[in-house]
């Protein structure tokens, strides 16, 4: 199989290193030059609390490849989706497919574009941050979830197991929207710590804001259940306890949020979100509108209330312009939102 990686920065650099470390036929693709440059001179770097690897790899600039690839895993922000696929769509074929490996819902819209047929799904539960040119550092291990838009298990889903497993244990599954919404419900719960200046582990840890999280997530379960989608557990994530509001219900879902935060923690050297990393490092804008805004989104569509969620993003936008501080207030003021609709926020 002759794939192609497009976007080589945290989780793309992570998956193509490793391809390349095991001798497979891929390309990793950027759009950044200095990183394109510094990957075919001295290598990918990959550094973790195991130590470092230097990794020979091709690297290209999009404009810059050639020919058609079986398979391309792309691992752009969403926000450059679009315009990922608009360089991607001349090297596919009738057979080739396009894996996501992204935060947020962006199957349906990668179908859209070039067919249910052409389009995989992956829910991404590693962590890994690129920190300059040719160098990326991993965090946490964690698992790859990978499936067909329709269910079926067929022979090229098992050659991309087979591919991202060298980096990460990976694993086909029969409803890979029910694992991507399920990275929605996490992903919003990531998104809840960038509201603060803080490290990341701790904020999790914090069982004073429970309940703003318990809430997050059962809008987002009730948002997916309105839309067909049934969301699956994962590593330490359930979302059965969740949709139950009895003080047993809370009481479990508490202790899922829990197991996350000991999970999260564990041997993971990064203590800081993609989300924060966007804002205060990169100083650009980050995925928040393609996670908590697409679960506003589609809640609007089915006519599900997304309180929480919409306070949350509004938040966000704040931060992002500079008008609202990344403070422990932001968390207290999600916590008054929420005792003071309670009523309905259920």
């Amino acid at each position: 199989m002759k794939s192609a990686v497009w976007g080589s920065g945290a989780i793309g650099g992570v998956v193509g290193a490793a391809m390349a470390a095991a001798s497979e036929d891929v390309l990793l693709v950027d759009i950044v030059p200095d990183h394109v440059r510094a990957m075919n001179e001295s290598g990918l770097v990959i550094k973790s609390a195991a130590g470092e690897q230097r990794v020979p790899v091709r690297a290209a600039l999009p404009g810059e490849v050639i020919g058609t690839f079986d398979l391309v895993f792309l691992a752009v922000k969403s926000q450059f989706t679009n315009a990922a696929l608009d360089a991607i769509e001349p090297h596919l074929g009738p057979q080739s497919a396009v894996i996501s490996l992204q935060n947020g819902v962006n199957e349906p819209h990668i179908a859209k574009r070039i067919g249910v047929n052409r389009t995989i799904g992956c829910l991404v539960d590693f962590s890994a941050d690129y920190h300059g040119p040719g160098l990326v550092v991993r965090g946490r291990t964690g698992n790859l979830f990978v499936g067909e838009l329709d269910g079926r298990m067929t022979p090229r889903l098992e050659e991309v197991r087979r591919l991202l497993a060298h980096s990460t244990p990976a694993h086909t599954c029969t409803n890979i929207m029910g694992f991507v919404w399920a990275k929605m419900c996490k992903g919003t719960l990531d998104a809840a710590t960038a509201l603060v200046d803080a490290n990341a582990l701790e904020v999790r840890a914090n069982q004073a804001y429970h309940p703003v999280r318990i809430q997050l997530v059962r809008e987002a379960i009730q948002v997916a259940a309105a839309d067909g989608v049934r969301v699956e557990p994962f590593a330490h994530f359930d979302p059965a306890p969740f949709l139950d509001p009895s003080p047993a219900g809370v009481a479990a879902a508490s202790a899922v949020l829990d197991e996350i935060a000991r999970g999260q923690a564990k041997n993971n050297t990064k203590v800081r979100t993609g989300y924060w990393r966007d804002i205060v490092v990169r100083k650009r804008k980050s995925e928040i509108d393609y996670v908590t805004g697409e679960i506003v989104r589609c809640g609007e569509r089915h006519g599900i209330p997304t309180p929480l969620n919409r306070l949350q993003l509004q938040m966000f936008e704040e931060i992002e312009s500079g008008r609202r501080p990344m403070q422990w207030e932001n968390l207290k003021e999600l916590t008054a939102a929420l005792e003071a609709g309670s009523a309905t926020l259920t």
